[in-house]
């Protein structure tokens, strides 16, 4: 005697075929974490305005003129004209402002060693790919922000999660072009205000030449006496994704019935 064929491997091919399109489980919850990495009475730097998207967000170009919404990071540390720029481009897009919760000073500014996080739902296609923009003090228009919008990405082409670790030194600060260096306009020094705006017109270029800051106290309390170089370690940014059961886990334990059912029936007999 034998077994049916046909009743044993209709619960067998139904498991496969819940199976095969999960081989990878892809994860969405992701935690980004900013850290200002350099050293004592270093540059610090403001909130970051951050964006999440499918690799088309180009904030800035280097040599080119800074927008009001990069002049407005640079200069204030302000990321309200990038969040509408980003707002209205990509609808389908996140975007968040990331505070300092540790070593954190006034509106969660970054201090040296100061660090901060947040926790996204992430699509891997449409939020495949993190921005992100930052002021450097105490200065006049220093920022920091990867220029590539594909630089940093968080999932690949088959919406698997790649995450990782990110360094920047202190040759990815980038100088506006939109105000003169000195202490006259220059944020987080103490004695300036930042919203006197002494004009350049110039282009966005790296400069990580703070000599012109050197010794002079800021609003922390701290005289800026390290100053950052090309070779400095800034920044780091971590992205890390929550690990989820496997999607396979529950397909798997939904067809347990099915073979719990098929096992309870008396197998059918061939001549």
């Amino acid at each position: 005697m034998r077994l049916s064929k046909s009743k044993v491997a209709l619960p067998v091919l139904l498991l496969a075929g819940m199976l095969a399109p999960v081989a990878g489980a892809q994860a969405s919850n992701v935690t980004l974490s900013f850290a200002n990495i350099s050293g004592a009475n270093g540059p610090a730097l403001s909130p970051f305005f951050v964006a999440l998207h499918d690799g088309s967000f180009d904030a800035f170009d280097i040599g080119a003129s800074a927008s009001s919404a990069i002049e407005a990071i640079a200069e204030l540390g302000s990321g309200t004209g990038l969040s509408s720029s980003f707002a209205a481009a990509f609808p389908a897009g996140i975007s968040t402002t990331v505070t300092a919760s540790v070593n954190g000073f006034g509106p969660g500014i970054f201090l040296p060693g100061g660090s901060g996080s947040v926790t996204l739902d992430l699509d891997p296609v449409k939020n495949r790919y993190l921005s992100f923009f930052a002021m450097v003090v105490p200065s006049n228009d220093r920022f920091v922000g990867n220029d590539s919008p594909t630089e940093i990405e968080l999932f690949d082409a088959m919406g698997h999660f790649t995450g990782g670790t990110f360094v920047d030194n202190g040759n990815k600060i980038w100088d506006a072009g939109t105000e003169l260096d000195g202490t006259t306009g220059a944020a987080f020094l103490v004695g300036s205000n930042a919203a006197d705006s002494p004009a350049q017109n110039g282009f966005i270029q790296a400069n990580s030449d703070f000599s012109v800051y050197s010794g002079l106290a800021t609003a922390a309390g701290y005289n800026f006496t390290d100053l950052p170089d090309a070779n400095t370690p800034l920044l780091k940014i971590s992205a890390v994704a929550a690990v989820p059961v496997p999607a396979a886990f529950w397909l798997f334990a939904s067809a347990l019935p099915l073979l719990g059912l098929q096992r309870g029936r008396r197998p059918s007999v061939l001549a």
